[in-house]
């Protein structure tokens, strides 16, 4: 697929869209406030002078009683689902790294990935497909994964085959923090000590 000239970068799941739209065709989100933007003016904006590992960043958000930043023109919480379109934006400023430092590695360690954006969906189709495409228990998109504010969360997409969180199914539409260590298990669970086969098993880490 051939890279736009000029797009809106959408606040939610960073996808590029063209520039005409008013809605994200991926995920959704509002685009109505959104500027255009071309690759020089992002890399710009996102390099902020390259100053060391870390850089200031002023942002306006709207935060929602379940403490989850929201862009300012998200009408419903993406993390709880709340209708947040009465909650007055806000202007945070806050230092962050270049990029994320979060890691799914496989149980058996044969495979890792790094999760460097805001949001990921993982399944046989979708990020992790490689590792994921014989596991048959795992959904073509099974889960998804948001980090927001230094936090990652992880949610159940699949209607057949459910996502577990250190063997603890995860209700639908109910996304869960993750901490460095918990263990993932998608399309099944650990019985009596054993792995299912046809399921794919990760342990989250924060990279260093």
């Amino acid at each position: 697929m051939m890279e736009l000239t000029k797009y809106k970068v959408c606040p939610e799941c960073g996808k590029h869209n063209s520039p005409n739209l008013l809605e994200c065709r991926y995920c959704e989100a509002d685009l109505t406030s959104i500027k255009v933007v071309d690759s020089t003016i992002e890399e710009t904006a996102s390099n902020p002078a390259e100053l060391g590992s870390e850089a200031v960043k002023t942002e306006i958000v709207r935060i929602c009683e379940c403490g989850a930043h929201n862009a300012p023109q998200v009408r419903k919480c993406k993390i709880c689902g709340e209708d947040i379109s009465d909650i007055i934006p806000v202007s945070l400023e806050r230092k962050e790294k270049k990029g994320f430092s979060y890691e799914l590695k496989s149980y058996d360690g044969a495979f890792s990935v790094t999760i460097d954006k805001p949001l990921v969906v993982i399944g046989r189709e979708s990020e992790l497909k490689e590792f994921l495409q014989t596991k048959v228990y795992v959904s073509r998109q099974h889960a998804k994964l948001t980090v927001i504010a230094d936090k990652v969360y992880i949610e159940n997409l699949s209607r057949t085959n459910k996502t577990f969180l250190n063997n603890m199914e995860i209700p639908d539409g109910t996304p869960m923090e993750i901490q460095n260590g918990d263990d993932i298990g998608l399309g099944g669970k650990v019985i009596d000590g054993d792995r299912q086969d046809n399921a794919a098993y990760f342990v989250f880490q924060v990279k260093s």
